[in-house]
């Protein structure tokens, strides 16, 4: 809303509750020309608290009194009175006690208790003791308000029944210069973890103590002077009354300063609010919700904070305006910056694919092994995952670490010589020696490749396949004969895909196994060879494995 609408509006509730204001005075007069021992003047004071809020409920109740006094000005000692009613009915208000009207009956003996024990102990003060002790008068001017207060919650009830919702609901005493904040929204973005007190109670307090501290002194200050214009004639008469006057005096000192402070701090606290607090509570709630990690969210937070839209024409809209364009500059950057990464990242996949490729295409026999268990690994996963085996391991950090770094299990095989890498039929004792030394080959490698770049990443889980691949459960495996969890979670994983592969393969040796065969074989090896938790998945959804095998051979034809 631009500020020339928003003075507009304010002009309109202004108005309406200058008509709170007649009500108030209206049904005062009927009730006194009905000769009735009641007020029944704050009917249009509780309408202004229970629709406006704090500071039109306090403006309409000092008003009517102030305007009262030109009738009788003994009204305007009443007018703090008047406020502390509608300060009342404001926190009952804002806690949902006149939504209903027996829940707006228990605010009548509240109500009261001011309107008729802290009116009534006033006028002790103003007037001196009556016929009657002061608890008494106390008492039987409670009695009395309880009527008055009841009629008064009434009369408020049948003007709620009379001004249509669409005008009260909207009668909120607001100066926005942002975009409005609904009741929600501003407890959600007042919902800190402060390391001290929070601004708004900072704010609230410091005008407390200093319109406390101006009443006190003001209020001495007409007490003294009071005292020594007074003092000459009560030293020379020695009226008994004179202790009473000063007490009088005081009293309407103190029910003038009373209703005027509280209306001033009350408005300072919401010029504070709208021009201060709700701005600066708006952009924090904004700002600290970003996610850099999440692109969806991160362009919601940034469109929440351009949202705001703060128009307070100073230094808090320049910050504004600077924590939007930095934030919006940060976003743009950091989409850049993933855009540049995705792409390093597809070149270091490439990059792995064709070492791993290069590794292989020594080996003729292998074919594209390292896509089909590079395959099998991340659906292998996949099912652990679904199950919620090895949890605390399977994350999605660790899922993207396998999966990248399982084409190199086998990068040690640069080492091993052609012939034994080639030969055409079974290997010796000794050959075959020759090539386990590729898992440790491969380990040196990528330590050589993570010392190089200062950085783990997904070498360290690259490192574990390339160097456990071979370790068996039982512990029969090699190079270290690592037993059951001690081989690493990667490793035993790779172990069921590698193998798996190597039974579907054709070899210089062998001729490749059936699907049922391998599957068969993977299973016998459960407890011994292989993982029983693997094993398990992996068996149980061969369904999906031979989707792998499907697609594998779909690839190659297009080719």
């Amino acid at each position: 809303m631009s500020a020339s609408r928003q003075r507009l509006r304010n002009y309109k509730l202004f108005a309406a509750y200058m008509v709170f204001v007649f009500i108030n005075i209206a049904v005062n007069r009927l009730v006194k020309a009905m000769g009735l021992p009641l007020y029944v003047d704050n009917i249009g004071t509780l309408s202004g608290a229970v629709f406006g809020g704090y500071l039109p409920g306090m403006l309409v109740g000092y008003i009517t009194n102030v305007i009262n006094a030109t009738a009788d000005a003994e009204n305007l000692f009443y007018a703090g009175i008047s406020v502390l009613i509608a300060m009342m009915a404001t926190f009952f208000a804002h806690r949902g006690f006149y939504d209903k009207f027996y829940k707006a009956l228990i605010t009548v003996p509240f109500l009261a208790f001011i309107g008729g024990v802290v009116g009534s102990g006033l006028t002790w003060m103003i007037y001196g003791p009556g016929d009657v002790s002061l608890p008494m008068q106390l008492f039987n001017d409670f009695k009395l308000d309880l009527v008055d207060k009841f009629l008064t919650v009434a009369g408020f009830y049948l003007l709620k029944k009379l001004i249509p919702e669409k005008y009260t609901s909207g009668m909120a005493f607001t100066d926005w210069h942002q975009k409005p904040m609904t009741g929600g929204e501003i407890k959600q973005a007042q919902q800190y973890d402060l390391k001290g007190m929070s601004l708004s109670k900072k704010i609230s307090i410091l005008i407390s103590v200093i319109m406390i501290f101006i009443s006190l002194v003001t209020t001495l200050i007409s007490f003294k002077f009071y005292r020594e214009f007074a003092l000459e004639q009560y030293a020379i008469t020695g009226d008994p009354i004179a202790r009473m006057a000063e007490i009088s005096f005081l009293g309407k000192i103190l029910s003038l300063f009373l209703g005027f402070f509280l209306m001033i701090m009350v408005l300072f606290l919401w010029f504070a609010e709208y021009r201060f607090t709700y701005p600066i509570a708006a952009m924090t709630f904004a700002a600290s919700d970003f996610d850099f990690n999440d692109e969806e969210k991160l362009e919601k937070s940034l469109e929440r904070l351009k949202s705001i839209d703060i128009s307070t024409a100073d230094e808090l809209e320049k910050l504004y305006d600077v924590l939007t364009s930095t934030i919006s500059n940060t976003v743009v950057y950091f989409e850049e910056l993933t855009k540049k990464s995705e792409h390093i990242e597809r070149m270091q996949d490439g990059l792995i694919y064709i070492l791993a490729d290069l590794v292989e295409s020594r080996d003729k026999y292998t074919g594209d092994h390292i896509r089909k268990t590079a395959a099998y690994v991340e659906l292998i996963l996949e099912l652990l995952r679904e199950d919620g085996i090895y949890a605390d391991q399977i994350t999605d950090d660790y899922i993207k670490d396998v999966c990248h770094s399982a084409p190199l299990h086998d990068v040690g095989k640069i080492k091993v010589p052609d012939a034994i890498l080639n030969k055409p039929g079974r290997l010796t004792d000794e050959e075959f020696g020759e090539m386990k030394k590729h898992t440790t080959a491969g380990s040196n490698i990528i330590d050589g490749a993570r010392k190089l770049s200062g950085e783990d990443g997904y070498l360290a889980e690259a490192q574990n396949l390339a160097a456990y691949h071979h370790e068996k459960w039982d512990g029969s495996g090699y190079p270290n004969g690592l037993k059951g969890e001690d081989i690493p979670l990667s490793a035993r994983i790779m172990a069921v895909a590698d193998v798996f592969d190597a039974l579907m393969s054709k070899r210089s040796y062998k001729e490749p196994f059936s699907f049922d065969k391998a599957m068969q074989i993977i299973e016998e090896g459960s407890g011994t060879h292989f993982d029983p938790l693997i094993t398990k998945v992996f068996s149980e959804h061969s369904d999906r494995v031979m989707e792998i095998l499907k697609e594998n051979e779909r690839q190659n034809e297009a080719v």
